[in-house]
């Protein structure tokens, strides 16, 4: 990709050869040739560029000009520009065009233009799917289920039947959409007490699983079906790896879930929330839009828009940064009180307190 290209995307100026050609995005540490991009935007990497081999350098307008090179000033977030970059250099995923020898497709199952269906893969009866989509090798696609356009299917999904993916939906390895809820009746003597024969009763998983349009599901993910009605993902949510989404759960626009978070069933999550890794959310309540939940929190009670929740049990952030400060404060406090209850005890036997 010629710089002058690079530097379009950026909205950036170019101060050199707009034409040469680069064929990677790099540290400045990591260069190697005249075709290399260093991204020289921080002050660690801006230290980093002494001696860089890169042909080209990314550099805020008051970054280094080296006599020769040819460097391109960007004035935007750093990190905005690593979204573009990366969005600009990324590679798809290796695959072949058409249908697999060995992947087996549902007779009724309508395929959509230039769509890619890799080795092993099962597509079941009745499903569609959407032009462009790539289908990777041993992904299993069940009965009835509709997949948009441009999507990306990464080894190892399964997706049970009826479930709904929109377009531009990237599905990343050994995710599992679709599977039963967790909903049992737990066995109970008939006074409500635990330890009576039996075993638990469970609740079917009627229902379905919908998930919206650019939407990201990481790795090891499991998004369960509903009772009766939909769980839902909404449009443009990205969520990270070994995640557990419960049945009936619906989740808003453009949130973003880290690694691990627990959200159990009937939890209903609005637009753009933040939810650390590894937080828990118990069953059956409401998390307001435009909320964070830290990492490691557990939520048990309702969260209005714009709430925090931090710490277990969750509470809002100026409370749980109030209690932490209290708490380093308890050293200090220790030996004041001890020697607070010395002098009384010298009081109370008519000493003289020292």
């Amino acid at each position: 990709m010629k710089v002058s290209d690079i530097a379009r995307a950026l909205s950036a100026e170019v101060a050199g050869d707009g034409e040469l050609d680069i064929e990677r995005i790099v540290h400045p540490a990591d260069a190697t040739g005249r075709t290399d991009l260093a991204v020289a935007l921080t002050k660690e990497t801006l230290a980093a560029l002494a001696g860089c081999a890169a042909g080209v350098l990314l550099v805020p307008p008051d970054g280094p000009r080296p006599e020769g090179a040819t460097v391109l000033l960007y004035s935007g977030n750093d990190r905005v520009a690593i979204a573009i970059l990366t969005a600009l250099f990324d590679r798809a995923p290796a695959h072949g065009d058409g249908t697999h020898p060995s992947a087996v497709i549902g007779s009724d199952a309508a395929i959509g233009a230039n769509v890619s269906i890799g080795p092993h893969a099962t597509v079941g009866a009745g499903s569609a799917i959407g032009e462009r989509t790539v289908v990777l090798a041993n992904v299993t696609i069940g009965a009835g289920v509709t997949i948009g356009a441009d999507c990306v299917i990464h080894p190892g999904v399964i997706i049970g039947d009826r479930v709904t993916v929109g377009d531009r939906v990237r599905i990343f390895p050994n995710a599992v959409i679709g599977g039963d809820g967790f909903g049992f009746i737990p066995v109970r003597n008939p006074d409500g007490s635990p330890g009576a024969e039996g075993t638990p009763m469970r609740i079917h998983s009627l229902g379905t699983v919908v998930i919206g349009n650019d939407v990201e599901i990481g790795c090891g993910t499991t998004i369960d079906r509903a009772t009766l009605r939909e769980t839902r993902i909404g449009n443009g949510t990205k969520i990270d790896n070994q995640v557990q989404i419960g049945h009936n759960v619906v989740i808003g626009e453009s949130c973003l879930i880290a690694g691990m978070v627990g959200i159990a069933g009937s939890v209903t999550i609005g637009d753009r929330v933040l939810l650390g890794a590894a937080c828990g959310i118990v069953d059956h309540i409401t998390i307001g839009s435009d909320s964070v939940v830290g990492a490691m929190a557990g939520v048990s009670r309702k969260l209005q828009p714009g709430g925090t929740a931090f710490g277990l049990p969750a509470v809002a952030r100026n409370i749980w940064i109030e209690r932490h400060v209290n708490i380093s404060r308890l050293k200090a406090l220790y030996p004041r009180v001890n020697g607070l209850e010395a002098r009384l005890d010298a009081l109370e036997k008519g000493d003289k307190p020292k």
